[in-house]
């Protein structure tokens, strides 16, 4: 009687190991009671991810994790694209085990955990607009008033590439840059540039619409980063380029100028994030 006890016992036991084992490859939440709070914590953060990049993929019902989908609607998955399919497969690892042990086979760290956390921010909480380039207060403006020797002088001994003209109401009418005073001088047979000049008599050249190589955007705060990438990185007509985004209250130019972009503010860091 006693042996069929234990036999007994030994059998309960088995099928309680099996059924936890089970419970393990199949609960998030079984898992996580077993392993540190790290791991605990990378699980979650990674539905949290898996959740944003379904959604960029729109495929939000997916049992997948739609990255190739995702890679072609985000720069940020397409940039992480191998560092997010490692992530995906140490998911794997963890939720999924083919060991017999009840320790898990891979351990998060912080220092990981940190990474995983930064990608889910960048998707959760992409940069927009309105954190990109120079704010009004801290930005180099030209007034139709201005002498033309004065801006040249500015430009050369602080490196800007462009200088928005506003009017009385911090609107750009224009913009005053080398391309501008060369659109001048080829637009007469002799033309004279003296430093004396006021941009005023520069202006046809000036203007947002002027017909050079460069052409300037109008875009709200909470345009992505994203959208103006691509804006910086388009060639229109074959030859000309967006050389400024300028960030208005709705993205209409006839507002008053809350910030400028230029590409070195846009790209530079898109290639790094």
């Amino acid at each position: 009687m006693r042996h069929s006890q234990g036999a007994l016992r030994r059998r309960d036991m088995g099928q309680r190991i099996h059924q936890t084992t089970a419970r393990r490859q199949t609960d998030p939440a079984a898992l996580g009671s077993d392993m540190d709070t790290s791991t605990t914590r990378f699980i979650r953060i990674f539905e949290a991810l898996k959740t944003e990049i379904n959604k960029a993929a729109r495929a939000e019902d997916s049992e997948r994790l739609e990255l190739d989908r995702a890679a072609k609607a985000t720069g940020v998955v397409y940039r992480n694209l191998q560092r997010l399919r490692y992530i995906r497969d140490i998911r794997n690892l963890l939720q999924h085990p083919q060991h017999k042990s009840t320790q898990p086979a891979v351990s998060i760290t912080e220092s990981f955990l940190a990474e995983v956390e930064d990608l889910l921010n960048q998707l959760q909480n992409p940069p927009r607009a309105g954190t990109l380039g120079v704010p009004r207060g801290q930005l180099s403006v030209a007034s139709p008033d201005d002498k033309i020797g004065d801006l040249a002088g500015k430009i050369l001994r602080d490196g800007f590439s462009h200088l928005p003209i506003l009017d009385e109401d911090d609107r750009v009418i224009g913009v005053f840059n080398e391309a501008a005073v060369f659109a001048h001088l080829w637009a007469e047979d002799i033309t004279l540039i003296g430093r004396d000049m006021t941009v005023s008599e520069l202006m046809e050249s000036c203007r947002l619409g002027a017909n050079h190589t460069e052409t300037f955007d109008f875009v709200a705060p909470r345009t992505p980063q994203e959208n103006i990438a691509k804006m910086f990185s388009t060639v229109r007509n074959n030859k000309t380029r967006v050389g400024a985004v300028f960030v208005t209250a709705s993205g209409n130019r006839h507002e008053p100028l809350q910030r400028m972009i230029t590409p070195w503010d846009v790209l530079a860091k898109f290639r790094h994030s």
